[in-house]
């Protein structure tokens, strides 16, 4: 069986796949290399590590951005039903998750951010060579410890609220007079949402030409590619790994969310999938795609599906009969 590993932006792949699929194994195609990644820093949903870097042309001056902030402080800033104020221009900020610290690293620099997930250094993260940067880690998991980040003295947080824990560790640093940014998990689900989140970050660092800067150019290539897309016929399966289960994903999460909006068709459709949910062998040949994505979770790879995928049973299923995973 081949396992093809699509390189750079998941959505770039995700609005273009379906046209080279119609290919069929074109070899310059499968000459793309490297990853569709996602990580998180627990069981649950994923957080888009693509979110932010699909074009790394537009922010590879990050590195040598300096510590600086423009604008009028203090400022108040509005996400959803809340309002968080910030006294002056952030100079040590601990980014929680590793999406948060992908747009904090891009947009402030090195020099202003104090820590960041210890998964943001490992080699599949989207911004490893600023993330490397960065002293302090926050270790994995979905219970952020308040002392430890306290310990750090940030002057603003950035945290995900995905998980209780997370939600927990944000209210115990509100209360020890930390501002901390809760960004709702759905501000990844669409190249949009995650344009406004951008903004929002830009706004809260002092970062705003920054930020208009890089959603300027994320959305105009995205506008681009939405109008390269072409009918077709193709049914896909998406799937992620947590411990032993594997699941497959509905089209709240990103990537197929972005399958779905380059006209591909989920075939979970067929077992009425609604939310991301456990799946078997049996299930998956029941579907029958002719396409099958893998989300590489924290670079593991292919390795948590090797035994579902080399099953007797899926031998016939389009995507793996002619290797289109």
């Amino acid at each position: 069986m081949t396992i093809r590993k699509l390189s750079g932006a998941t959505i770039a792949v995700a609005l273009s796949l379906f046209g080279l699929a119609a290919c069929g194994t074109d070899e310059s195609a499968s000459e793309e290399s490297a990853t569709v990644s996602e990580s998180t820093d627990g069981a649950g949903e994923t957080e888009n590590e693509d979110s932010v870097t699909e074009d790394t042309d537009a922010v590879s001056d990050s590195d040598s951005h300096e510590a600086t902030a423009t604008g009028t402080w203090p400022r108040t800033i509005t996400i959803g039903d809340s309002k968080v104020t910030i006294e002056e221009a952030p100079s040590r900020i601990v980014a929680v998750s590793s999406e948060s610290a992908e747009i904090a690293l891009i947009l402030a620099g090195t020099e202003r951010v104090a820590a960041v997930p210890s998964s943001s250094q490992a080699p599949h993260s989207n911004t490893t060579d600023l993330a490397t940067q960065v002293d302090q880690t926050l270790p994995p998991g979905t219970d952020p410890d308040p002392e430890l980040i306290l310990s750090m003295e940030p002057d603003l947080v950035l945290n995900t609220a995905r998980h209780g824990g997370e939600e927990t560790a944000g209210q115990q640093l509100e209360q020890a007079g930390v501002p901390v940014v809760n960004i709702d998990p759905s501000a990844f689900s669409t190249p949009e949402t995650v344009a406004d989140t951008v903004t929002l970050v830009g706004e809260t660092l002092g970062e705003e030409e920054k930020a208009a800067e890089v959603t300027t150019v994320f959305l105009a290539e995205i506008s681009q590619l939405d109008q390269t897309r072409e009918e077709t016929d193709q049914r896909f399966l998406a799937l992620m790994a947590r411990g032993d289960s594997v699941m497959a994903m509905d089209d709240s999460l990103m990537l197929p969310g972005l399958i779905t909006r380059a006209h591909g068709m989920n075939a979970g459709d067929a077992i009425g999938l609604t939310q991301t949910r456990p799946i078997d062998a049996e299930l998956i040949a029941t579907v029958n795609p002719d396409i099958i994505f893998l989300e590489d979770f924290q670079g593991q790879g292919e390795e948590p599906f090797a035994e579902i995928l080399d099953n007797p049973a899926l031998a016939d299923v389009p995507a793996v009969a002619n290797d289109r995973i």
